[in-house]
């Protein structure tokens, strides 16, 4: 049977096994029949395992999982498939969530996340055509894992309204948006227990120094959100700065002027550019006395927070560069401590669109941009806000186009 439906997946896909005879259309396409095949397999192995898991509690020779020789099902699954234990686990855990349950009455329940299962194509009759998933495993594994964390300290509706909205929103978006985004409906779900996880993070930092063999300094570092906020804003603020820096090559460079050397295009990556940053910014906080006259760009954090959340202490706030959510308490206590300049978008408060009257865009401005747009506005651009500049979309010089806000980009 293993080998019948083998050859018939590959007489299916025979006309994309050879991708060196496709034109450009063609592969891509050929992208996306995967995508769609791997989406209906993916949907067959989910309703394969959940059973297995659900089986794995019975007593006796009806266990598959015992009488394969194991003691878990997860390591069964990696054995057969041969994955990696943790990737195994992944499919038991999402299996299971997405599986129809059993009653002690032996009544068939809906499964724990109904919606999530229609999603990934396994809520569908025995005869249906083949399902196609909507949701990868990957980031079906990162919706049950947030709410499960919700389920003990919410009511059955609002975790059901929280699936619902991961479950709208996870089509299209990355597996690490999707982790953030759950993170944020969970503690929607789940207010009391962001402090508590906020100590428990604490807890856990760390920063561990070694050498390694070649002489190379190693460091472990484990930040919680709070702190991770100024290291990685600062380091972010250099990094930005050093990415818009205006280098020039000369057309005919001369050997013995030494005055160009430096005027080259940028050949660090952005993982050397991180590190040289964080040396400067260290270097720099040994070494100065006031911050007056260093020459270094302005590091501003920036922590959102709802009015209410801020006047109330419920809720949580965001730190930009920081993909972890940070308490209303956190919030509250930066607020106290920095200087805040506020995205006024409305009311007697510093102008934000300044038309034709200037042509470059304020601090202010830029800020705002940085609010809106979230980081860089090119499609598929990760870049946070640090590493971005104002530009005008209708040119301010060939099409005079304002300085304003409405017609500013992040990029």
């Amino acid at each position: 049977m293993t080998a019948t439906v083998a050859s018939g997946i590959r007489s299916l896909l025979a006309n994309i096994a050879t991708p060196a005879l496709l034109d450009r259309d063609d592969l891509l396409n050929a992208l996306t029949v995967l995508g769609e095949a791997q989406a209906a397999i993916d949907a067959v192995k989910l309703r394969v395992v959940g059973e297995l898991v659900g089986r794995s509690t019975m007593i006796g020779e009806a266990n598959p999982t015992t009488r394969a020789g194991h003691a878990q099902p997860a390591a069964l699954v990696a054995e057969r498939w041969q994955i990696a234990l943790p990737a195994a686990r992944q499919y038991c855990r999402v299996g299971e969530a997405t599986a129809p349950r059993m009653s002690l009455a032996a009544e068939t329940l809906p499964a724990r996340f109904p919606a999530l299962a229609a999603a990934l194509g396994v809520a569908v009759d025995d005869h249906d055509a083949a399902p196609h998933g909507r949701i990868s495993v990957d980031q079906a594994a990162v919706i049950v894992r947030e709410l499960d964390k919700a389920a003990p300290a919410c009511s059955a509706a609002s975790l059901a309204l929280g699936e619902k909205t991961l479950v709208e929103h996870a089509p299209g978006l990355t597996v690490e948006d999707v982790r953030v985004l759950a993170g944020q409906v969970r503690d929607r779900l789940d207010q009391d227990g962001v402090e508590p996880r906020e100590d428990r993070q604490r807890r856990r930092r760390s920063l561990t120094i070694s050498t390694t063999t070649d002489g190379m300094t190693h460091l472990d570092w484990f930040l919680d959100p709070e702190s991770a906020g100024f290291v990685v804003t600062a380091i972010d603020a250099v990094v930005g700065h050093e990415l818009r820096a205006v280098r020039f090559r000369p057309s005919t460079p001369d050997p013995d002027d030494e005055t160009d050397a430096d005027d080259v295009p940028e050949s660090r990556s952005l993982a050397q550019l991180r590190s040289d940053a964080a040396t400067d910014v260290f270097r720099h906080a040994a070494a100065c006395t006031t911050p007056a006259g260093t020459g270094k760009p302005p590091v501003t954090m920036i922590v959102r927070i709802s009015l209410d959340t801020l006047r109330t202490g419920t809720g949580t706030g965001e730190i930009d560069g920081i993909r972890t959510p940070i308490s209303a308490r956190t919030a509250r206590r930066l607020a106290a401590d920095a200087q805040l300049i506020p995205a006024v978008l409305a009311g007697p408060s510093e102008i934000l669109d300044l038309g034709r009257a200037r042509r470059l865009f304020t601090p202010t401005q830029k800020l705002a941009l940085a609010e809106r747009d979230g980081g860089c506005a090119f499609p598929g651009c990760p870049h946070p806000p640090n590493y971005t500049e104002a530009h005008h979309i209708r040119w301010w010089d060939a099409h005079t186009g304002p300085t304003d806000l409405s017609n500013g980009t992040s990029r």
